[in-house]
């Protein structure tokens, strides 16, 4: 019992474009919301004194992307870009560095553009970008940044803000060309097999404050801690084990370690919340206590600010698993899309020699815009309920739908699961086919999937239209994932777009 899905392809821009363009940087890609695409483009920065690292210094103004993009509710993948053709020159007394890059973004408005605008700081040398700070940090910043200094302008950069006007010889003008990548995946489920083979739902929690040091639910991390833990009281009920016996209704700093279980016909769930400062400082009594709760989770969820990437890092390298044991992770902070690197799925796929990738036993939530403390608690809830029951399993999209839309949260490397719902992991669904009409455009894809059919034999037909002559679409069928021009278990291999 298998899906069909179907992509109907234009032939001639399959046959002209570069093969580096198709080669993925994210595994794969799922949301309610937004769509995975690849930004392409010819960069270029200046900078007075010589980088050690050219790939660091390009690195250095991509990160400009992060606001940039944040503005059109979007991020693009930092440890994912793609840099070729990479080359320096004297010019006027500055090293220029000139490049290509493919960037892959998340971009989560309805409407995916063929092109876009990009202004980048021109120059990368430390008194280039203070000056730059300097000069805009007060009219190109959304409403309500604050601490806007040179570590941090580059993620509240708005350069399309009413009011910012860039001075042209402070940015490069970059023409970004955009293609929906092929990664993008359609109403995948967690492996609920896996979770649930023994039994046992076990989530491990942890709840960063807003200001290190705090001590009072006045701070947002506080807040969104002891909501949290009373809304699992709540959803529990009475009949739940808890550790400490009591919780309070308010646990804050006095009680930043509970746990909540409850048993219903034979199936057990448990949640572990941890209120920490933040990743980067944390006690040894914590590493220790969240390294043994991580090798036996299901599920880790981290609620918290990103440190720009820092704090994910750090919480990333605190973990330890087990071999063969299927997890599911939300970092969920702000823009973590364009943070999270491949490190931990390499640690993983050491791990599990049958997994090179290092997403066979791993799913990684993020989100693509910034993510706010008031909506951690019910993000994080959003799973955990989605996974607590497997009688009516959700697919991802279905779960993160209902994660605040103005996180535009996604999972990748989800590619691999298998799980469907139904009697032994698979249903049959009684199919009329179907019928659709539509125009391939040059470089389109249109992608069709049917729900899980019984054993049989079943014919699709593509013929053309006899008042748009030309063309020469293709149709591509593959059982049970996704196909492309190269992984396919039936092409007809014909001239012509009737097939």
């Amino acid at each position: 019992m298998k899906k069909l899905l179907v992509v109907l392809a234009f032939a001639a821009y399959l046959a002209v474009v570069s093969p580096a363009s198709h080669t993925p940087t994210v595994s794969a890609f799922s949301s309610d919301e937004a769509t995975l695409v690849q930004f392409t483009f010819n960069g270029e920065l200046y900078t007075s004194t010589l980088p050690l690292s050219t790939t660091e210094v390009i690195h250095d103004q991509l990160q400009y992307t992060v606001g940039h993009l944040n503005g059109d509710r979007a991020v693009g993948s930092l440890p994912a870009v793609r840099l070729s053709n990479v080359r320096s020159a004297v010019v006027g007394g500055s090293t220029r560095i000139r490049y290509r890059a493919v960037l892959p973004v998340a971009w989560g408005a309805s409407q995916v553009p063929s092109n876009y605008t990009l202004l980048l700081p021109r120059r990368a040398d430390y008194a280039g970008v203070q000056e730059f700070v300097n000069r805009y940090k007060s009219t190109c910043v959304p409403f309500g940044a604050h601490d806007v200094d040179i570590g941090s302008l580059w993620y509240y950069y708005r350069p399309k803000r009413p009011g910012c006007v860039l001075r042209r010889s402070d940015v490069i003008n970059v023409q970004a060309t955009i293609q929906v990548a092929k990664e993008n995946t359609v109403g995948k489920y967690p492996e609920y097999n896996r979770v649930w083979n023994d039994n046992a739902l076990d989530v491990l929690v942890v709840f960063g404050k807003y200001e290190a040091g705090s001590t009072t639910a006045a701070d947002a991390g506080i807040a969104a801690y002891n909501q949290f833990s009373g809304a699992i009281k709540d959803a529990f009920g009475s009949d739940a084990v808890t550790v400490p016996a009591i919780v309070p209704a308010t646990p804050g700093v006095g009680s930043p370690d509970i746990m909540f279980s409850k048993t219903v016909d034979g199936k057990r769930t448990t949640v572990t919340v941890l209120l920490v400062d933040k990743p980067t400082i944390t006690s040894a009594a914590f590493d220790v206590r969240f390294a043994s709760l991580s090798t036996s989770a299901d599920l880790i969820i981290y609620n918290g600010h990103a440190g720009l990437g820092a704090d994910i890092r750090a919480l990333a390298r605190k973990a330890t698993f087990a071999a063969g044991k299927y997890l599911i992770v939300f970092m969920n902070t702000s823009d973590s899309f364009a943070y999270v690197d491949r490190s931990l799925a390499q640690r993983r796929a050491i791990l599990n020699p049958d997994d090179p990738g290092g997403t066979k036993y791993m799913d990684m939530v993020t989100n693509a815009m910034p993510a706010y403390f008031a909506s951690m608690p019910s993000a994080s809830l959003a799973l955990i309920r989605g996974l607590m029951d497997p009688v009516a399993p959700l697919t991802y999209d279905e779960m993160l739908s209902r994660v605040d839309a103005s996180q535009v949260a996604l999972v990748t490397g989800e590619e691999d699961n298998t799980y469907t719902p139904g009697p032994g992991d698979g249903a049959v669904t009684e199919w009329t086919g179907m019928n659709d009409a539509a125009f391939v455009a040059r470089g389109e894809e249109r992608l069709y999937e049917t729900p899980l059919l019984s054993a049989g034999l079943y014919m699709f037909t593509m013929t053309h239209d006899p008042a748009h002559a030309g063309g020469d679409a293709d149709l591509y069928v593959r059982m049970g994932q996704r196909p492309t021009t190269s992984n396919y278990d039936c092409r007809p291999y014909r001239a012509g777009s009737d097939e």
